[in-house]
Formats: structure tokens, sequence, C-alpha cells
């Protein structure tokens, strides 16, 4: 008999990715996007991961680097900084400091968004507020 048994089958629309698995995938894609990148890139699996400072990720990429996991996010962001954002042209790098991203991050979890949209939707609500000249 072999050593080696088959997986037992998959109900119908069900993943083989595991839950956290996807988690970071879809965090590194939301990194991409922030960013204003084209590609989902090692640094942005990077900053997905430590989206989640309890993660076992986290965890081993601090201890590895001696850094806290802000530091490393911070450092991460600087390094994407450096190279070309490619795109259209409406899209507006912001960079907010360390302070600011998890203020920012709590508010957009508190209304049930992402940053994103959240930041997105505090700026065209400051649009339509604008006095006109």
């Amino acid at each position: 008999m072999s050593a080696h048994r088959l997986a037992p089958p998959r109900p119908p629309g069900t993943s083989r990715t595991p839950a956290k698995t996807k988690k970071v995938l879809e965090g590194s894609l939301h990194q991409t996007a922030l960013l204003g990148h084209e590609e989902i890139g090692t640094d942005h699996l990077l900053l997905a991961l430590l989206d989640d400072p309890a993660s076992t990720g986290a965890h081993i990429l601090t201890d590895l680097a001696s850094l806290s996991t802000g530091e490393m996010r911070e450092h991460l962001r600087r390094e994407l900084a450096h190279r070309p954002i490619p795109g259209p042209a409406h899209r507006i790098p912001i960079r907010l400091s360390n302070d600011e991203y998890t203020r920012a991050h709590a508010a957009a979890r508190t209304a049930g968004q992402n940053l994103e949209t959240w930041i997105h939707d505090r700026i065209t609500d400051a649009l339509d507020t604008e006095q006109p000249e």
C-alpha cells in the first residue's frame, strides 16, 4: 500500500487555498492597488503579511530583521516609493506616517470599508463641501 493518500474530494465551489493564504494574497493585491502598481511583487506580499502582526509570517519577518512590524512596514513602503508608478494619471500616492496609517485604518475598519475606499470617500466629501470661488 502506498504511503501517500489521496485527499478527499472537495465540495463543488470550494477552494484548496487555505483562508489565511487567501487573506494574504488579497492583502497583497490591495497593497499593490494602494501603491498604484500593476503587478504583485514580493514587497506587496510582505506588506500583506505584516497586516496581521500576530501572524506567524509577521513574527518570522520581524524576528529575522530585528525590526518592529511598523518599522518593517515603513522600510518596505520607502523601498516601494522609489519605484516608478505606471498607470492612470488620476492615481495620487498618499504618504501617511505610521500613526496616521494606524488611525485611518482603524477608522476605515469601523466604517466597514477598506482603507482605499475610506480615504477616497473622505476626499470626495471634502470636494463636495468645497465652496466655489
